[in-house]
């Protein structure tokens, strides 16, 4: 009976943190310069470390619901957005990305774990390189996005704004036709943007999370079989 009312109150503590999260998410999705900080029409993006968190601390079930959450904000915030953050309407751009990143997180984290046999240079590890990884899968769809955007002119309406703030953006994306001008884009975004949200996942995110934990379960790290 005392194992039964243990694992209840451990699910709903998970529920709970998860819920907890969830509502992070929302709030730095629709928060203007909170989980985008956005220059020039182009974000730089903060709320990805919350999902690092989340997933890291409760599991791998609850990672995939973070990424989801993550992705459906992105989604929704797209159609207020212009410029490059408007291809983020094409869920393959928004939501895809951001399920795999989720999926990704809770085993990235053990792996690491397990590799450097320290909770902290794991998390440090991990979260620095799924945030990697994430840029590396949401670059490459905005890149297929491009030729949607470029041959509608209502959607070209849209992301350019109705004053045309962001009509230079457009000119930009008109000019990635062929692998070697996506690859320049790509190259550009991960030395400047992602680096910097990769840096902060690994370092502030990762720093974060270990002090939850060790809260949380004392010394004892999350068990294995946490799903």
């Amino acid at each position: 009976m005392n194992t039964t009312v243990r694992w209840n109150k451990s699910k709903v503590r998970e529920m709970t943190i998860l819920a907890m999260f969830i509502a992070i998410i929302v709030v730095m999705g629709f928060v203007p310069n909170l989980g985008f900080i956005t220059i020039a029409g182009v974000s730089a993006t903060l709320i990805h470390i919350p999902v690092l968190i989340g997933g890291a601390m409760i599991g791998r079930k609850s990672a995939i619901i973070l990424g989801l959450a993550f992705g459906f904000a992105s989604f929704a915030r797209a159609f207020t957005s212009y410029g490059f953050d408007f291809l983020f309407v094409f869920p393959w751009v928004s939501i895809l990305p951001r399920f795999i990143f989720g999926l990704l997180i809770y085993d990235g984290y053990q792996l690491a774990r397990k590799v450097f046999k320290n909770r902290l240079v794991g998390l440090i590890v991990s979260f620095f390189v799924l945030s990697m990884i994430h840029s590396l899968m949401v670059l490459p769809m905005m890149v297929t996005a491009f030729p949607v955007l470029l041959g509608n002119e209502g959607w070209a309406s849209l992301a350019s704004g109705a004053s045309g703030e962001f009509s230079g953006a457009l000119d930009f994306m008109g000019s990635i036709n062929n692998f070697s001008a996506a690859f320049t884009l790509i190259t550009g975004v991960l030395l400047s943007n992602s680096l910097v949200e990769a840096i902060l996942a690994g370092s502030i995110g990762a720093i974060v999370t270990d002090r939850l934990i060790q809260s949380r379960l004392g010394e004892q790290d999350i068990p294995e079989t946490n799903e």
